[in-house]
């Protein structure tokens, strides 16, 4: 069945895609959206969804989750990649109830729960007709996006204080009470524990929660714990105690020598599972909790060793991208060869060559369909992706050590006549580190491959950054720059062997004029 020709269709009326692998569910979809003045076009299968999407636009998607070979999940993906604006309405029954909460987390407008009546039909259609007239005929947003904005940016939060209670003097026990307790407020669970044990093989426990969960649970970790620190601690893992009606989740603290630990979330089963982004920041607070103890425990330089601590976490989520990979690690280089050349003092060098490894921190809470987008980014997208300075500013705020290098973090988009973000600050108002972190990271976005620009040369890059001077970037900086060998600049870009240095609003940076 083919969508009917656009001068058909009427402001209400909608064109809508039906999809299931059940015969009698399907006829009941097409009767229940045709009866609500929808114009219907019905799949069988995700794969012949897939087919229709690429030729047809629609204004409603409804796919059921489950069904033989690709899911509706699959599907949702799909048309976010080809109708991003399209709302997508996921199909599910009890055991799905997971399924549908991911899928809402990764841009689902909505789900419909098995049994449903041609009333809930309605009432679903009356709410995309409500959002499309309310938002010019596109709908917004969905909650699931900014919710999963929200949870990236406070779980990046959690780890940064996670790793400042280590600054506190805290007692070991006193510090795992409180660590857990971050986790807890930041991962729903109904019981939680960290098991430790030290160089001399005794078992120490801090737990949270039901008792219940919490009794055989410990009991099965411990008996296992051996098994559990081979698997190298690089995922999570999942737990069960005795046939107990629990989801249980653990991650391994890594230690040094003998000195090991676990820590576990678990829910009742009626609470529902885990979902994926959920077991990656346990791993990160695994991680995190790893480092602060080891630095509890061996008496170190905790404020030296906690910024080594976000160095890797940056490095580690930009390698996870060709277009993110080792550029913030080039930029804190470029910086860093600037500072020396400024003749500014050791101390003010290493400030800018972390302030310049954590300027990006803040797109650490920005979605990846957003980074990694090809094409010119909405108006909206950009504002989202503009935020990434405070929101790296407020990540760093509750460190006080690291109060100069988040003046980089805050202000290295500020353009020295006044014209840049957040804070429209001119000339020397702009922190110093934050001036001289801006060129670094400019040179190295335009001499950097990203989907939708080939790098300049070395030296048309060096040009365009001195095309800046006085407008963008603060000229006694960019003499400085440009007093870098170039063969030194070469040496830099091939840092990480990366094809690209992923800043994704450098298209409103450059070319520089």
């Amino acid at each position: 069945m083919s969508a009917l020709s656009p001068l058909a269709v009427t402001p209400e009326t909608l064109r809508v895609l039906v999809v299931d692998d059940n015969a009698s569910l399907l006829r009941f979809l097409v009767s229940a959206f045709s009866a609500n003045g929808c114009i219907v076009t019905q799949a069988a299968a995700a794969e012949q969804a897939l087919a229709l999407i690429t030729t047809e636009a629609f204004d409603l998607v409804v796919s059921d989750i489950k069904m033989p070979g690709l899911s509706g999940l699959d599907l949702l993906r799909a048309v976010k990649g080809q109708q991003p604006g399209t709302p997508v309405v996921l199909i599910t029954g009890n055991p799905s109830v997971n399924s549908a909460v991911f899928g809402l987390r990764h841009g689902a407008y909505d789900y419909l729960p098995k049994p449903f009546s041609i009333r809930e039909v309605q009432q679903l259609l009356a709410r995309i007709r409500s959002d499309r007239q309310k938002w010019d005929g596109q709908v917004p947003l969905p909650a699931g996006l900014t919710e999963e904005l929200t949870r990236r940016q406070s779980g990046v939060e959690v780890m940064f204080r996670i790793g400042d209670l280590a600054l506190k003097g805290l007692e070991t026990s006193a510090f795992v009470d409180e660590a857990l307790t971050l986790v807890g407020q930041s991962v729903k669970s109904d019981a939680a524990f960290v098991l430790l044990r030290d160089e001399q093989g005794t078992f120490t426990c801090s737990r949270q929660g039901a008792e219940v969960l919490v009794t055989p649970l410990l009991a099965t970790v411990q008996r296992s714990f051996e098994e559990l620190v081979a698997t190298g601690g690089k995922h999570t893992l999942s737990l069960t105690a005795g046939g107990e009606p629990v989801e249980a989740i653990g991650a391994i603290i890594p230690g040094m020598g003998q000195s090991m630990g676990v820590l576990c979330l678990a829910r009742e089963r009626a609470s529902g599972g885990f979902l994926p982004d959920e077991r990656d920041l346990l791993l990160g607070y695994a991680q995190t909790t790893a480092v602060a103890l080891q630095k509890l425990i061996l008496r170190e330089n905790v404020e030296r060793n906690l910024v080594d601590t976000i160095t890797a976490f940056v490095n580690a989520i930009e390698s996870k991208d060709q277009y993110l990979k080792g550029h913030s690690a080039r930029v804190a280089l470029y910086a860093a060869d600037t500072a020396q050349m400024l003749d500014l003092t050791s101390d003010m060098v290493e400030v800018v060559r972390r302030g310049a490894m954590l300027h990006d921190l803040g797109k650490l809470s920005i979605m990846d369909t957003i980074l990694r987008k090809p094409e010119r980014l909405t108006s909206d997208e950009f504002s989202i992706v503009k935020s990434h300075p405070t929101v790296g500013a407020k990540i760093l705020e509750p460190l006080r050590f690291l109060a100069r290098e988040t003046c980089a973090v805050r202000h290295h988009h500020e353009r020295f006549d006044g014209s840049g973000y957040p804070d429209g600050l001119r000339g020397e108002d702009i922190p110093a580190v934050a001036r001289v972190v801006a060129v670094a990271d400019v040179f190295d976005a335009i001499t950097s491959n990203r989907p939708y620009r080939t790098a300049l040369p070395l030296a048309e890059a060096r040009e365009e950054i001195a095309g800046g001077s006085g407008s963008h970037f603060d000229p006694q900086v960019v003499e400085a720059f440009l007093k870098i060998p170039l063969a030194r600049l070469e040496e830099i870009n091939r840092h990480y062997e990366s094809l690209a240095g992923g800043e994704s609003d450098a298209r409103a940076l450059v070319p520089v004029k």
